[in-house]
């Protein structure tokens, strides 16, 4: 009676093992395939920068949505300056900036938590806004309420603010 209770209680272990690794298996899958287009964007962006010659390497990647969908990279040029590669969304039409002309991703980080003390920053990424180069920061205050900011990336000037979503 008592080996047969052991061998049960075996199997419930091996059982509960199971399921867990299964679980863990399909969550890593359901985030691969939830990255993919993601990743697939990064890697044509970056190839499409490489390939103009405005970049030999990436260091940064941002997406940003808002009326359409930015893609954009940061990395240096053969000159070892950093420079910014903005594309929107499927176009092969290319915007760059170089990044010692404007604020980086850091300062506009920063700026945001001087200025509105948000709760979390939620998204962060070059852009394009009435065709000048700007940085679309989005991110919940402490009410829990959605704001999207538009800081024009020249000079951190706020060109568009839409509070308390």
């Amino acid at each position: 009676m008592s080996r047969s209770r052991r061998r049960g209680h075996g199997r419930r272990w091996l059982i509960g093992l199971i399921v867990v690794l299964v679980l863990i298996a399909g969550g890593a899958t359901i985030a691969s395939i939830a990255l993919r287009p993601v990743n697939t964007a990064r890697e044509r962006v970056t190839e499409l920068a490489i390939k103009r010659n405005k970049i030999t390497s990436a260091t940064q990647f941002f997406r940003v949505s808002r009326q359409h969908t930015y893609y954009s990279v940061i990395g240096e040029n053969k000159q070892h300056q950093e420079i910014g590669v903005i594309v929107k969304d499927k176009s092969k039409k290319i915007t760059t900036v170089q990044m010692k002309n404007g604020l980086s991703a850091a300062e506009v980080r920063n700026l945001v938590k001087s200025k509105y003390q948000p709760k979390r920053i939620t998204s962060l990424g070059l852009a394009i806004y009435e065709q000048v180069p700007v940085w679309e920061v989005t991110f919940t205050d402490r009410q829990g309420n959605l704001n999207l900011i538009t800081f024009q990336f020249s000079d951190g000037k706020a060109v568009r603010t839409i509070q308390h979503l």
